[in-house]
C-alpha cells in the first residue's frame, strides 16, 4: 500500500509543478559583410597646348588645320592600321573595381574667338571639330567624335586596375580669327560601369 500511496502522491506533485522545458539556443547571429564596387579613374597629363609637342614654346594654331595630341608631331596623324602607345599623349588609369566604358566630351572654347564644337568632327565657320581615340584602334574607324556633350563611348570595357593610352584630334575653324587671344576648353572623360 505504501507503494500505491507514494505513486499517487508523486503523480499529484507532478500535476501541481508546471513542466519546465529544457532551454535550447533559440537565436543565432549571422555576420554580414558587403564590399561595394566602385568607379574611379585618373588621367595624365591634365593639359594640352594645341600645336605644342613639348618644346616649351607657346604654340599658335592656324585656321583650317588638324592637330593631334601626338607627341611625335602636332600635325602627325596616328598610325592608321593601329594607333601606337607612343602616338598617344594621355593615359587613363582605371582604378575602379569593375570594367568601365569611357566617353570623352570636348566643350566649346571660351575666351579669344571662342570656337564652338561643330558636333561633326570637322571645323567650319566659327566651329571646331574633335575626335578622341584609344591606343590600338584603327584610326579611321576607331576614333569617336568628341561632342560638346553626349559623346559615344571611346573605349569599351577597360578592365579594372588597368590603363590605356589615348589621344585627341582638333580641327580648327575655317574662317579667320579676329583677336589672336588664347581660347580655352575643358575635355571631360567619364567612366561608367561596363
Amino acid at each position: 500500500m505504501k507503494k500505491l500511496v507514494l505513486s499517487i502522491v508523486l503523480a499529484l506533485v507532478l500535476m501541481v509543478v508546471p513542466a519546465t522545458p529544457v532551454l535550447a539556443l533559440s537565436s543565432q547571429d549571422v555576420a554580414v559583410t558587403a564590399t561595394p564596387s566602385y568607379i574611379a579613374i585618373a588621367n595624365a597629363p591634365a593639359t594640352w597646348s594645341v600645336g605644342d609637342v613639348g618644346a616649351g614654346t607657346t604654340a599658335r594654331i592656324a585656321i583650317g588645320t588638324t592637330y593631334y595630341s601626338n607627341p611625335l608631331g602636332a600635325t602627325t596623324q596616328p598610325t592608321e592600321a593601329g594607333i601606337l602607345d607612343t602616338e598617344c599623349r594621355f593615359t587613363i588609369t582605371n582604378t575602379s573595381s569593375v570594367a568601365t566604358d569611357l566617353t570623352v566630351n570636348f566643350i566649346h572654347f571660351t575666351g579669344g574667338d571662342a570656337m564652338q564644337n561643330s558636333g561633326t568632327g570637322s571645323g567650319g565657320v566659327g566651329t571646331f571639330g574633335a575626335y578622341s581615340w584609344p591606343s590600338g584602334a584603327v584610326y579611321s574607324t576607331g576614333k569617336v567624335i568628341a561632342l560638346n556633350a553626349g559623346s559615344a563611348v571611346m573605349k569599351n570595357a577597360l578592365a579594372a586596375t588597368t590603363n590605356i593610352k589615348w589621344g585627341l584630334t582638333l580641327s580648327t575653324q575655317t574662317d579667320e580669327w579676329t583677336t589672336g587671344a588664347a581660347m580655352s576648353s575643358t575635355v571631360t572623360i567619364t567612366a561608367t560601369a561596363d
